[in-house]
């Protein structure tokens, strides 16, 4: 179902000392659903409108979309807003946009409502200006449902975006008509806006859920390409995960790659797919081809922060530029974090980039600001666990290196941290817990296998100890000190 968009923007409907080259942030909401009956599939279809209005105005030069995450934890989640703004409450209207404003700092409201009847579908929808409470644009549509909801979505579209000005080229033209055209099956693109919602938490937690959901997508569309794409993101961001944590990354950095150029086959108008791509090749350490696809998919759309902070990585060599001012890494991870503050990639990056040269409490209070966006970030915990360890604090090491395991528990270098921790507090018992736990998960670690040693040998297990020791010489032959202390527990040993 391929269609064109044309002519999307027209006249401008505000006033001109109000226009510029000024950027809007807009909000777009879940439309609410009117008929009364629980229906799983108009559930979906509430977040399917927005999320679809969303993806073709971020195309707009000069439009920046606040993204669903944000929008439901400060407004959706919110305890002094109810969703009832599709029946025209006035309040609920006023406590929006004062949320919109000290939240989330936008510019502009799109909200709605939709009813089906029979094999017909209604949408109604407004554009609102959150500082005058202004409605600059009311717009309806209606027509058969399923069989023209794209069709519909893109009509409305249509009379939506003539609400306020923007610049758009022919290029991003082209990628507003292939987002909205991306699939003709509407099932699969229900799985794709339930697979996008867990895979913005950037969480290993939610990774598998995210995954799962992206291939239904593909299975009822094999030419999908958004859904490739979102699955290339979410293996590539769970490989880089396992990789940081000494686990086997390789299988999913490799599908990562293979799901990115084939979304870039796909839909190669997209800015989604070029941005997939580059980041599977950034986390691959394949910084030649990362920047040239994230160069493509910047000339698409340069104020999206996940592009942004791509953009930020590519140049952020050893971590050491991003944190640095004046540097152009650090230039476009403050443009990132400027558009979406609780970019969790993008404010790990920062923050990583900030211990690496040595401001360890700077770098602390970012991963913090990611703990209050996603409390269960089980990479920051991790960190924030490692400089713990740096300043002696043994007990909150273990505290946070076990609140990362909660959230990840398949990672074998947080159960090494958490070993660290109970090292510290010459816990034996704990600490030899830890690393049995590490080489479990990973048998290959020789660092887990000479400090279990250490610990069995505080425990007077002598044989266990030498066994331990010698597991570290298996995987790394040349070891000195693991060589030296399992002649010392083979001395006990024999003793014996």
């Amino acid at each position: 179902m391929k269609r064109s968009v044309r002519c999307i923007l027209t006249l401008l409907l505000l006033a001109p000392a109000a226009l510029g080259a000024a950027d809007y942030k807009i909000v777009v909401l879940p439309f609410d659903k009117i008929n009364k009956e629980k229906n799983p599939e108009l559930e979906t279809l509430s977040v399917g409108i927005g999320e679809t209005l969303s993806g073709a105005l971020s195309n707009v030069n000069n439009f920046i979309i606040i993204d669903s995450y944000r929008v439901k934890k400060y407004l959706l989640d919110n305890s002094e807003f109810s969703q009832a703004i599709g029946a025209g409450d006035e309040r609920n209207m006023d406590r929006l946009r004062k949320l919109t404003q000290e939240k989330l700092n936008g510019d502009y409201i799109v909200y709605g409502s939709f009813y089906t009847v029979g094999k017909q579908i209604n949408l109604d929808a407004k554009f609102v200006n959150v500082d005058s409470g202004k409605i600059l644009k009311a717009a309806s549509v209606h027509g058969p449902y399923p069989d023209r909801i794209f069709e519909l979505q893109e009509d409305l579209a249509k009379k939506l975006t003539s609400a306020i000005n923007g610049r758009i080229n022919e290029k991003q033209s082209e990628n507003m008509n292939e987002y909205i055209s991306s699939t003709n099956d509407y099932i699969a693109y229900q799985y794709y806006i339930q697979a996008r919602m867990e895979h913005l938490k950037f969480n290993p937690a939610e990774y598998a859920r995210a995954i799962e959901l992206y291939r239904k997508a593909i299975a009822r569309d094999p030419k999908f390409a958004l859904a490739y794409a979102g699955m290339s993101e979410v293996n590539s961001l769970w490989g880089y995960h396992i990789k940081y944590g000494g686990g086997n990354y390789r299988p999913r950095l490799e599908q990562s790659i293979r799901d990115g150029k084939k979304a870039v086959e796909l839909g190669g108008n997209l800015y989604q797919t070029h941005r997939a791509l580059s980041l599977a090749y950034v986390n691959s350490d394949d910084f030649t081809n990362a920047r040239l696809v994230i160069d493509r998919a910047y000339a698409l759309n340069d104020r999206d922060p996940e592009i942004l902070f791509v953009k930020a990585t590519v140049t952020n060599y050893e971590y050491k530029e991003m944190a640095r001012p004046g540097s152009e890494s650090n230039r476009y991870i403050t443009q990132a974090l400027g558009i979406n503050p609780e970019l969790i990639v993008a404010r790990w990056a920062l923050a990583y980039s900030l211990s690496v040269l040595g401001r360890k409490d700077e770098s602390m209070a970012e991963y913090r600001k990611i703990l209050t966006a996603n409390p269960r970030h089980a990479a920051s915990l991790h960190n924030i666990a490692l400089i713990y360890y740096e300043r002696q604090d043994f007990r909150n090491t273990i505290e946070y290196a076990r609140q990362a395991i909660d959230s990840a528990p398949e990672v074998p270098q947080y159960h090494v941290t958490m070993g660290l921790g109970y090292y510290g507090l010459r816990d034996w018992s704990g600490a030899e817990k830890a690393y049995r736990a590490a080489l479990k998960l990973k048998p290959d670690m020789p660092l887990a296998f000479f400090n279990l040693g250490g610990a069995l040998y505080m425990q007077r297990k002598y044989r266990e100890a030498r066994d331990a020791y010698a597991g570290a010489l298996k995987f790394q032959p040349d070891y000195p000190e693991a060589e030296k202390w399992r002649k010392i527990c083979e001395d006990y040993v024999n003793k014996k």
